[in-house]
């Protein structure tokens, strides 16, 4: 088989990906059940930043590289400051590991952790890596579940974090997406994310502030269809 043969079919099968919806940006699920979870809250979001397609699929690539422990680097490295508009918010420090207080419990996974604090519970998780705003840079997509003990809302932060340049840069989170919820009455804000900055950026100022009410966020909460898996020229189409 000559080279050329072997260039022309390389490029045969690049623009049958381009011609079947390859327009799709790839995403590295990390934890599927909080992608899928993530889907449901936001389809619509997702789709108009070519995560989803038309049928709810997302395209994965083939590669599994990725850190072997996301949630130690989260627990020891991000900080809290997302959640500064929350006036349920009461646990702050430089990192999630400075929150703890005596009474505090851990539970640590690989790719996330638990913190049960004496007012709240706080569940932080790593579900995908993905370019959210297409600019060329990927994101790590984090979830943050609060808990209050003593009632009132349940909020998902949906953060995006610039992954780490070496082994001891502090993360920042930008919030792109809430999903708070009041007994079973639920609401999605989503934000515009266009600037997503590094902590050394802005180290003073939180890096989103979220209220009950924010004017011109949208709310999407129709979920998305399954589609039939199938496969484009190193990356995997892989069905919700």
């Amino acid at each position: 088989m000559s080279l050329m043969f072997i260039v022309r079919f390389c490029a045969l099968l690049c623009l049958g990906g381009v011609l079947s919806g390859c327009a799709t940006r790839p995403v590295t699920v990390v934890e599927k059940e909080e992608f899928v979870q993530m889907a449901r809250h936001m389809p619509k979001e997702l789709q108009a930043r070519h995560l989803l397609d038309s049928e709810g699929s997302y395209v994965a690539p083939f590669s599994l590289a990725g850190f072997s422990d996301y949630g130690d680097t989260l627990f020891r490295r991000l900080s809290p400051s997302f959640m500064f508009g929350d006036s349920g918010h009461v646990y702050l420090g430089e990192n999630f590991a400075a929150t703890l207080q005596p009474d505090s419990r851990v539970t640590r996974r690989p790719n996330g952790f638990s913190i049960n604090h004496a007012t709240q519970k706080l569940t932080v998780t790593m579900v995908a890596i993905t370019d959210w705003n297409n600019d060329g840079e990927d994101e790590w997509i984090v979830s943050c579940l609060v808990e209050p003990k003593m009632g009132g809302r349940t909020r998902t932060y949906y953060v995006l974090v610039p992954p780490p340049r070496d082994g001891r840069e502090a993360l920042k989170g930008t919030v792109a997406a809430v999903w708070e919820c009041f007994g079973l009455a639920c609401n999605l804000y989503v934000r515009n994310s266009k600037v997503i900055e590094r902590a050394a950026a802005d180290p003073l100022l939180p890096a989103t502030e979220i209220q009950d009410v924010v004017p011109g966020l949208q709310t999407v909460t129709e979920p998305p269809e399954k589609a039939p898996a199938g496969k484009n020229d190193g990356l995997e189409e892989r069905s919700l």
